[in-house]
């Protein structure tokens, strides 16, 4: 079968979306789409001209923003809820996607 390649995409962020606070191995997200993971990871950047990891960290960022501004969480809580384990890695990582540091990002 020959499924157009937007629907493997969207049925591969609909994925990443519901599961964004786990790790998402690349196998389950193929199985899920259908298709290999070569293939998903080839026509992902092809129609999304991101990475699926570049993808994932983005929106696991932008939630981490939205549960820091709530004032509920610290840093290290919103970056576990939202699937990051390792907090270096995610300092790293939201100051590539956001341009600041988490703590610029925590209520005053």
């Amino acid at each position: 079968t020959n499924i157009p390649k937007i629907d493997i995409i969207k049925k591969a962020i609909s994925y990443i979306h519901s599961h964004y606070q786990e790790e998402i191995a690349m196998d389950s997200l193929a199985l899920h789409t259908g298709c290999s993971k070569y293939y998903l990871c080839h026509i992902f950047k092809e129609v999304t001209h991101q990475t699926i990891i570049e993808y994932t960290n983005s929106l696991r960022c932008r939630q981490v923003k939205k549960l820091l501004s709530s004032g509920k969480y610290n840093i290290s809580q919103a970056a576990l809820c939202c699937g990051f384990n390792n907090l270096s890695y995610f300092s790293k990582t939201y100051q590539k996607y956001m341009g600041v540091l988490p703590s610029s990002d925590t209520p005053k």
